[in-house]
Parts: structure tokens; C-alpha cells; sequence
């Protein structure tokens, strides 16, 4: 748990009608108001709001992303399901490859 010296506190106004539908939201959670916000900054950016570093291979998955290269267009989950096991084994090799560097 954190110490209220590693703790800095914000506040916000919101509308009323966002307070009440965060509240219930929280309340249906079974969470605080402040956890379900936390929760959701961090899932908002996880990498930015947490420790982890990503690692080699899916910092180059970012960049090709970004970049628009290596992107595979389907119609539906059966088509995405079927390329993902055709370029399983090649991914795979790509992937070592990109490891020993």
C-alpha cells in the first residue's frame, strides 16, 4: 500500500449526472469511485502509467503499427483465426530472429 507521502490528491468537477452514473457504476463494482477511476487511467495507458517497459518484439510490433507496415486485413474472427495459424510459424521465426538482436 502506498504512504500518504507517495500519494498526491486531484480533484475534478464533473456533471452531476457523470458523478451519479460513476457512483453507481463503482457501487455495482463493488469498488470505490477512486479505484474504478484509477482502473480506468490505467487501462487508458498502461505503459505510460505503469512500470512495464515493453520489451523488443512488441516495440517493433508499435513501430510497424505506426508505420502501417505488416498489417493483415480480415472480414470477420473465423478469417482473422485462419491467417493467424497460416503466419503462426512464420511469426515465429521473425520473432526468434528479432530476439537475438
Amino acid at each position: 500500500m502506498n504512504t500518504k507521502n507517495e500519494l498526491s490528491r486531484v480533484t475534478i468537477d464533473m456533471p452531476k449526472t457523470m458523478h451519479r452514473r460513476l457512483k453507481t457504476h463503482a457501487a455495482l463494482l463493488g469498488k470505490s469511485m477512486k479505484d474504478v477511476i484509477l482502473d480506468a487511467l490505467e487501462a487508458t495507458d498502461a505503459c505510460r502509467l505503469s512500470d512495464h517497459i515493453p520489451n523488443k518484439i512488441t516495440r517493433k510490433a508499435i513501430k510497424d503499427v505506426e508505420a502501417g507496415r505488416n498489417l493483415v486485413e480480415v472480414k470477420n474472427v473465423h478469417a482473422l483465426k485462419k491467417t493467424y495459424k497460416k503466419n503462426t510459424r512464420k511469426y515465429a521465426a521473425d520473432f526468434k530472429k528479432l530476439a537475438k538482436n
